[in-house]
């Protein structure tokens, strides 16, 4: 009788010290990465509340880690937690639900802008592979044995907390789930994962949207007397373009000396504009699609102000060649009116200084150069990581490399411009000397990017800096200069588009703008991410 009382002590005993153990365990390896993002950020203030969770989170997988289930979701909170560090640290902010989605799309992108960036994330990766092979390996051997009806209900507590926040998506308001400094990584990486699980993932594959907002339809009418037909369109759309280092928009290094080149043979003009997306699944499709509002699928299933559809109707060829790869994103495009669509998918293109692609499918492209047609030349550089715009021989400013990441990153930005112009610019005098019409040229990017502000790079995140973009038109026949096409140079994609739907013969009026405001979101393409509103008679005097 001693005896088994005495084993049974020392049984509860070696219980108590093995859940006292992991339970500072788990907590510590949960803290790591909130205290360098405090440390790193005064802004980032996570509640009590949050915190605290960790401690629960923490005492009740000590209690059932005897369980494999236990275990396996205390790896995947890890994940959780930790990625939202990750994703703070590369883009400065915190991931919602779109950018969770986004993550399935992209997923090669982000891998290859995370590889270029190891330096800086390397220490979160190094904690999420300890807390995952601890939480799957180690916790095993040093699991307390305690009794199922204590284990048990514990290893419920975690299903029941872990199944409560995927249940709140439901029926819940996308808002509720995004981002907030105030909470924990944890708790805005369970929100995003949850919503984007629950709701952003199965209607974007079912093609369901549960949130449509009705907008009256674009009124889109003929205008007389149109020259469309005597000339050709090209609207180039760059990629990830800061223009502040356009150096044909006054950038000091010259970045892109061969499009200045042609803006000045062409008397042409150039500005800053804002862009409707910081994604380029966003911005291109509502571009082409002459779109102010984010979320109004209408119009893109009317297609009636799209740019393709209505070339087609002014007996204009079509083409799409891109040096990216744009997989499902074609629909949104409208390749159904579009003769010719070359991404990467149909054509590959290297891995170093993809936009090489862009001269020879021009020249190669099935058109007849002596009707009109209207071109869409979408570059790849300077998309992150930088150097992989940068071909072998070709580096300028980034060569030698320097000791400094940022500033390094900065000097690979501004080589990856150069080639984006090197190889545009050729394209472009490509398909004008083709072309036995003018041709009327409009240069764009999909979005701006963050170069080295605040020692962050990327876009993404739904602000206005990151949606500057530069604006560049010239036409290789003087009665089509900009003060003879147009009012005023555009300010913003929206104007943009709508010019250019001009140039093809088509006036668009949305009876949705009641004022000078407009909007940029983010990665959603149903417009279901977040959304920043602006006023053109509010901007600067350098935007406006």
């Amino acid at each position: 009788m001693f005896k088994t009382s005495t084993r049974s002590s020392l049984t509860t005993r070696n219980n108590l010290l093995r859940t006292l153990g992991l339970t500072l365990a788990f907590l510590l390896l949960f803290s790591l990465s909130e205290i360098i993002i405090l440390l790193k950020d005064h802004v980032y203030q996570p509640k009590a509340g949050d915190i605290s969770l960790y401690l629960i989170i923490s005492l009740l997988a000590a209690v059932s880690a005897r369980f494999f289930v236990t275990r396996l979701l205390l790896a995947v909170t890890f994940i959780v937690q930790i990625s939202e560090a990750v994703y703070y640290q590369f883009y400065g902010q915190f991931y919602g639900p779109s950018e969770v989605w986004l993550a399935f799309v992209e997923t090669k992108d982000i891998a290859s802008g995370i590889t270029d960036s190891l330096g800086s994330l390397g220490v979160y990766f190094a904690i999420m592979a300890v807390a995952v092979i601890f939480a799957l390996v180690f916790t095993r051997r040093l699991a307390p044995q305690w009794h199922k009806w204590l284990a048990l209900p514990c290893l419920l507590a975690i299903v029941v907390m872990f199944a409560g926040q995927f249940y709140k998506a439901i029926d819940g308001q996308m808002y509720k789930f995004n981002p907030d400094l105030r909470h924990s990584l944890l708790r805005n990486g369970l929100s995003a994962m949850s919503f984007s699980a629950i709701r952003l993932i199965p209607e974007a594959l079912s093609g369901e949207n549960q949130s449509v907002t009705h907008y009256d339809p674009y009124q889109v009418t003929p205008i007389e007397g149109t020259h469309a037909g005597k000339y050709s369109i090209i609207l180039a759309i760059g990629e990830s373009l800061n223009p502040h280092h356009v150096s044909a928009l006054g950038y000091e290094r010259d970045t892109t000396p061969e499009l200045k080149a042609l803006l000045k043979q062409y008397q042409g003009t150039g500005r800053l504009i804002v862009s409707n997306a910081v994604s380029t699944r966003v911005a291109i499709p509502m571009l082409v699609n002459n779109l102010r509002e984010p979320d109004n699928y209408g119009a893109y299933k009317s297609k009636s102000t799209n740019i393709f559809a209505n070339a087609k109707k002014q007996g204009y060829q079509t083409a799409f060649i891109s040096a990216q790869g744009l997989e499902g994103l074609s629909n949104w495009i409208g390749i159904h009116d579009i003769d010719l669509w070359e991404d990467t998918q149909i054509r590959p293109a290297p891995d170093v200084g993809a936009d090489v692609v862009l001269t020879p499918s021009v020249e190669k492209a099935t058109l007849d150069w002596n009707k009109p047609f209207l071109m869409v030349l979408n570059s790849r550089a300077p998309h992150i990581p930088y150097e992989r715009n940068i071909p072998q021989g070709f580096a300028k400013f980034s060569t030698p490399r320097l000791n400094d990441d940022v500033a390094q990153k900065k000097n690979e930005y501004d080589d990856a411009v150069r080639l984006y112009d090197k190889e545009l610019a050729s394209a472009i005098r490509t398909a004008m000397a083709k072309s036995a019409l003018p041709v009327l040229v409009f240069i764009t990017s999909d979005h701006g990017e963050r170069v080295g502000d605040g020692g962050l790079f990327g876009h993404s995140v739904v602000e206005m800096p990151i949606a500057q973009v530069p604006f560049l038109y010239f036409s290789n026949d003087p009665a089509y200069s900009m003060q003879a096409i147009g009012p005023q140079v555009p300010l913003n994609h929206y104007q943009v588009a709508t010019l250019i739907n001009k140039m093809l013969g088509y006036a668009v009026s949305n009876p949705n703008q009641k004022d000078d405001s407009f909007f940029i979101t983010g990665g959603d393409i149903r417009g279901l991410s977040e959304r920043v509103t602006y006023h053109l008679n509010a901007l600067p005097e350098a935007e406006r």
